[in-house]
């Protein structure tokens, strides 16, 4: 990772010059493969072109998430991080993106179905607690969501109706623009009709923050999310599909409270598919009094508890300040008094640990917040991990495109030798003969890996729908069999006279769901696999009788979701359902608690919560596997394609030269002719190989920037 002007490093080096150097060898390989064979590689240069680096900041409210990515990127300020209020919108950072405006931000708003989902919640459920709880104010239920439309109604005035289901697009960006779509917290609500901070963030569904940063090297989409203890979790289901989409997780915890049970819970739940990385940031080490004892056993406790919780994976863990970070990047005179300050308690522990002293006071400040070390490990990870892997997809497509390309042109070039020997007014009718004779097989192959494929198709069909109906069932299963045993704890505050609201935490039943999810998709994909891989075997073996070699370099490797898990498993934390005492409704005349007509209640109700939820989990998981399949199938038709074409391609000979070759016995010299073209093609075909071969070769590096 080299260093920029002014002394900061670059992110994503080897892995721009990995691009650099694929998209180096796509252009080749359109320049060698002809204009009638370039299509597909357009469409991996456009892959290759929307390459991005998804990273994803997470941590609960209060961890300066926030405060981190404003010094992370060098603009301080910019995203909302003072205590109050939160960050309570998903908003995507999109850094040097292709196609995206140099400076601005999009704003997109809730549709109008999505919005009466929060505002209403599920009728079923509101109407199932009013039924099985006499006296139930349906209010009770959905207060705060009326409070949500409420606020938005009084900020927003006469345009509320009109806003949703819109996007609002800016060509500048400012603090308080993003504070306005954003925001949300404790003292939000005083003076709404004046007060622009968070006027429009309950309707907000995701924010697009548009930047150019020489810093990194590649395109980057840096998201921060709400705090995973929000406690508006309207959004959640949006914030955990925005983490399923990201690669990379810095999970940021506070050095007062680090790693809870919530955090633990999270990072397990980050780590579970192996594809993806996460680095641990302990932040806000400048609150502590004694820097220099703490911090190494800050680390070494977050290691082990980790090591204890999750161990099969290794966690990068780093400790530092936001604050600081900010500090060394401030020129205000405050800034200066408050540097030499810190700077005075900060030079033993920075002697300590790095055994060196940058020569600057805003070097120093900088070593000490930790953001080097995190933008060195974040680079790491984009250059060999996660990152990398994204790319190795494109380059097996790639691979198996130009193998296949290589196949055809040398089946080519056979046919184009034999019509040569042919030229001659003796062999002129029989080459016809051979030609279409060729032209019949090679479109009974083409049915031939046509009905194969079809059947693959309709196998992975079923399959699918096999996954899916066995990981309904096993979830269904999983929430029925952790609602009933809530009987036990309702049972337990029979004897009390403080009979209030039940409460259900749910952290255990995200792992019962974690498991069914991992276990039933890792079942499902290796069945899934076996169909793709065999279809991809018989296919070879069907092309290989007229395309020697043409799936030599066509594989199932570097599919994507190896592995699924999805963030949605912890997007609910609690459910709270009102007690039914033994006699009345008014619990306050006769206190007692109806166990039996509680737990009938919470069953019912919880039920008809947590179901639909689990449903969203599902599809998550049946679009990864639709993704994996998609992705498998687009390798083996490959074949398919290349079949096709070279189909077409006799076919389309026949036509322009049967009329040729029957005149060749009566016009020698027009034979003369017809076999200088003909040597003329297989020259063009030579090279063609031959320069595919080349970018072949180039393409079976596994690092292209070091081959190139």
């Amino acid at each position: 990772m080299k260093m920029t002007m002014g002394g900061a490093m670059q992110i994503g080096t080897l892995q721009h010059k990995e691009i650099a150097a694929l998209r180096r060898i796509v252009t080749d390989i359109e320049e060698a493969a002809g204009r009638e064979s370039r299509e597909p590689f357009a469409r991996l240069r456009n892959r290759l072109d929307g390459w991005t680096a998804r990273v994803a900041v997470i941590g609960q409210v209060k961890a300066g998430k926030s405060s981190f990515l404003n010094a992370f990127i060098g603009q301080l300020g910019l995203l909302p991080s003072d205590v109050n209020p939160w960050t309570s919108v998903v908003t995507n950072l999109r850094i040097n993106q292709r196609g995206d405006p140099a400076l601005g931000a999009s704003f997109r708003f809730f549709d109008e179905a999505s919005w009466d989902e929060i505002v209403h919640g599920d009728p079923k459920v509101r109407r199932m607690a009013e039924e099985m709880l006499p006296g139930f104010d349906s209010s009770v239920l959905l207060r705060q969501a009326q409070e949500m439309r409420e606020r938005a109604q009084r900020r927003l005035g006469r345009a509320y109706a009109t806003l949703l289901g819109t996007t609002h697009d800016y060509d500048f960006l400012s603090p308080d623009l993003l504070q306005s779509y954003v925001c949300a917290g404790p003292g939000a609500d005083e003076g709404l009709e004046a007060e622009t901070l968070g006027r429009y963030a309950s309707i907000t569904r995701e924010a697009d923050v548009y930047l150019r940063l020489p810093e990194f090297a590649v395109p980057v989409i840096l998201t921060d999310t709400p705090g995973v203890n929000d406690p508006f979790l309207v959004r959640d289901e949006f914030t955990c599909r925005s983490l399923d989409r990201s690669d990379i997780f810095i999970v940021v915890l506070s050095a007062h409270q680090p790693l809870t049970e919530a955090d633990v819970a999270l990072l397990r739940m980050l780590s579970a598919e192996r594809a993806k990385n996460v680095i641990v940031f302990i932040n806000r080490i400048d609150e502590l009094e004694e820097l220099e004892s703490e911090i190494d056993a800050l680390i070494e406790d977050v290691a082990a508890r980790l090591a204890t919780a999750i161990p099969d994976v290794a966690f990068s863990i780093h400790a530092g300040s936001a604050w600081l970070a900010e500090l060394a990047l401030r020129d205000d005179a405050e800034a200066q008094a408050l540097r030499d300050e810190t700077l005075a308690a900060l030079t033993p522990y920075l002697q300590a640990r790095h055994g060196h002293l940058p020569d600057s006071q805003s070097e120093r400040l900088m070593l000490a917040s930790g953001l080097p070390e995190v933008k060195r490990t974040l680079g790491s990870l984009i250059d060999l991990g996660a990152g990398y892997q994204q790319l190795g997809t494109i380059q097996e497509d790639l691979r198996a495109e130009v193998r296949a390309l290589i196949a055809l042109c040398k089946r080519e070039r056979e046919s184009v030798t034999q019509q040569v020997e042919s030229a001659g007014a003796q062999r002129a009718a029989r080459f016809l003969s051979e030609m279409r004779s060729e032209l019949d097989a090679l479109s009974d192959l083409g049915r031939r890996l046509d009905d194969r494929f079809e059947a693959m198709a309709a196998a992975v069909d079923r399959i699918l729908a096999r996954s899916s109906g066995a990981l309904q069932q096993a979830m269904d299963a999983t929430i029925r069999s952790f609602v009933d045993a809530q009987h036990h704890e309702i049972a337990a505050r029979a004897p009390r006279t403080d009979v209030g609201p039940v409460t259900i935490d749910l952290v255990a039943l995200a792992g019962r769901i974690e498991r069914d999810v991992t276990d039933t998709y890792a079942r499902h994909r290796a069945a899934l696999d076996t169909a793709l891989n065999d279809c991809l075997v018989s296919c070879a073996a069907i092309a290989g009788e007229r395309f020697e070699g043409i799936a030599e370099g066509i594989s199932l490797r570097e599919l994507p979701h190896d592995e699924f898990m999805t963030m949605l498993a912890l997007s609910r934390k609690t459910l709270t359902v009102d007690a039914i005492t033994a006699r009345s409704w008014a619990f306050w005349r006769r206190p007692g608690l109806d166990v039996q007509k509680t737990s009938d209640a919470m069953r019912r109700i919880t039920l008809a919560e947590l179901l639909p939820w689990s449903h969203k989990i599902l599809r998550a998981s049946n679009e990864a596997q639709a993704g994996r399949v998609l992705a498998g199938k687009e390798r083996i038709q490959v074949i398919l394609s290349m079949v096709e074409k070279a189909t077409a391609e006799r076919a389309q000979r026949l036509r322009t030269d049967s009329a040729v070759l029957a005149q060749l016995v009566a016009d020698p010299v027009r034979a003369a002719q017809m076999v200088n073209r003909l040597q003329s093609r297989l020259e063009v075909l030579d090279r063609r190989i031959q320069l595919l071969s080349i970018s072949d070769s180039r393409l079976s590096k596994s690092h292209l920037a070091a081959a190139a």
